[in-house]
């Protein structure tokens, strides 16, 4: 996947969903100082941040993501999304 499938992805989740983009890609310094893993997709524009206004686990969303060819990963109070569904 490259990052403007994945930010084709995000826009149509985020308009769906009423979702708002977080975070998205970052410097490795950014990264460690935001408490990102050391391999992280942040890094190279593949991973990124969905708060939803209703910002709660929600299963359509990660079903959408999977159509997408997204992971949807529910991390407390956020989903990250990076390149891995279906």
């Amino acid at each position: 996947m490259m990052p403007l499938d994945l930010i084709e992805g995000v826009v149509f989740l985020c308009c769906k969903h009423r979702g708002s983009v977080s975070s998205w890609g970052r410097t490795p310094g950014h990264n460690k100082a935001v408490g990102g893993v050391e391999n992280s997709l942040h890094q190279i524009w593949l991973g990124c941040d969905v708060v939803l206004d209703v910002n709660q686990k929600n299963v359509v969303f990660e079903a959408d993501a999977r159509e997408l060819g997204l992971s949807a990963l529910w991390e407390k109070d956020h989903y990250h999304l990076q390149p891995g569904g279906k």
